[in-house]
């Protein structure tokens, strides 16, 4: 079977969020022999087009102009620089992650034999937030267009759960494939190498979170206030949000947070290891319901059992899992699935993780396999009994 040449269209190349998705998928197809190739913006204004190889993969990154996060994503000049130097020739496959101009319009331009659509947040309706002024409610106005068109224009949609895959057939979609964020196996670091490294208390037993998205952190202190006073070893390690996150915390629950920044993906890996439960508190929001965390496999990479709540994709996968805890959906939830886990957790007889059955099911390898298939699925006849493009 012939090997496929695939362009991603991105929309940033820094190393987070949807980063985590489209660069883990580009790996994997590398490693299984495809050519790919990664186009996209690098919101560093000051830095230069440039060719990259990250885990063999060529990121072909241009810059962008100043202005805020979401006016880079939608700015006339940013889309033109894209469309100017982004390789438009044949290829098999273009693939489009985000519903923004910047790549989108490349991606439409672009000579594939079959294009597809990532979709792994909802932004209008989820994410982004009622406009608040003309320019707000005009970028609102790009992202819901985009939103609401590309699952129709694309050849194939693949979505992180079953919620954008559900809206995706809603609005037009001809055929959609659900992908969900994964893992690479490996033997997790030990814990108290991972303590050591990252400054954390040998001997305390720490629940841990980590991530940008942390609406729902205030759930978490609550229940370790509630705690705190029954389990003295209990300590809350944190990594991700910003540190106004920790404004206004009194003094004795701020002194057992081991707040450690943002981490690079191989310490944020170490971030897993080192704790001894993972935490991930979802609100019952149609942005929660649509969105899978990478967090949710990364902390069981990792070996670490997770308390999550009962939304979304990760409430549809749980169930099959004994070591991750069900919190519920809402705060109060939250807190007795918490504190119903302490005593376990003080006692370090947590359900333990079967690391063979994660892998199975969150190998970023097969994960991507399934992508090719749905690549070879939609490609015509004609391309796939030619030579390779």
């Amino acid at each position: 079977m012939r090997l496929l040449h695939i362009r991603f269209f991105v929309s940033f190349v820094h190393e987070q969020g949807t980063y985590l998705r489209f660069h883990n998928l580009a790996r994997a197809l590398h490693g299984l022999g495809q050519r790919v190739e990664v186009y996209g913006m690098d919101h560093v204004t000051t830095s230069a087009r440039r060719l990259e190889t990250r885990d063999g993969v060529p990121y072909h990154i241009f810059p962008s102009v100043k202005g805020s996060h979401t006016l880079r994503l939608l700015h006339p000049f940013n889309i033109l620089r894209m469309f100017r130097w982004a390789d438009s020739g044949p290829c098999d496959v273009a693939h489009l992650f985000q519903p923004f101009p910047v790549a989108g319009w490349s991606w439409r331009c672009c000579q594939a034999g079959v294009k597809f659509y990532d979709w792994d947040d909802l932004w209008v309706g989820g994410l982004m937030p009622p406009p608040a002024s003309l320019r707000t409610w005009l970028e609102l106005s790009v992202i819901r267009h985009g939103e609401g068109l590309l699952p129709a224009q694309a050849d194939h949609v693949t979505a992180c759960g079953a919620f954008l895959a559900g809206l995706a057939r809603t609005r037009g979609a001809k055929a959609v494939t659900v992908l969900h964020n994964g893992l690479w196996p490996s033997p997790p670091a030990a814990r108290a190498a991972a303590r050591r490294a990252l400054g954390l208390a040998a001997e305390a037993r720490y629940v841990g979170f980590m991530g940008r998205t942390c609406d729902e952190l205030g759930w978490i202190f609550t229940a370790l206030k509630v705690e705190a006073s029954r389990f003295p070893a209990l300590r809350l390690a944190l990594c991700g949000p910003p540190d106004g996150c920790l404004d206004g915390l009194e003094p004795e629950l701020r002194a057992r947070v081991d707040y450690l920044g943002q981490l690079t993906p191989a310490q944020a890996r170490e971030f897993a290891a080192a704790i001894d439960l993972g935490l991930l508190p979802l609100a019952d929001t149609p942005f929660n319901q649509s969105r899978f965390p990478i967090k949710y496999a990364e902390y069981m990479a990792a070996g670490a059992p997770v308390l999550c709540s009962n939304v979304g994709e990760c409430g549809v996968l749980s169930s099959r899992f004994p070591w991750v805890l069900n919190a519920g959906k809402t705060p109060e939830d939250w807190g007795r699935a918490f504190g119903a886990a302490m005593p376990a957790l003080m006692a370090g007889s947590l359900p333990r993780v079967d690391q063979q059955a994660v892998d199975a099911d969150f190998a970023w390898k097969s994960i991507a396999e399934k992508l090719l298939q749905a690549y070879r699925s939609r490609l015509p006849r004609h391309l796939m009994e030619q030579t390779s493009i």
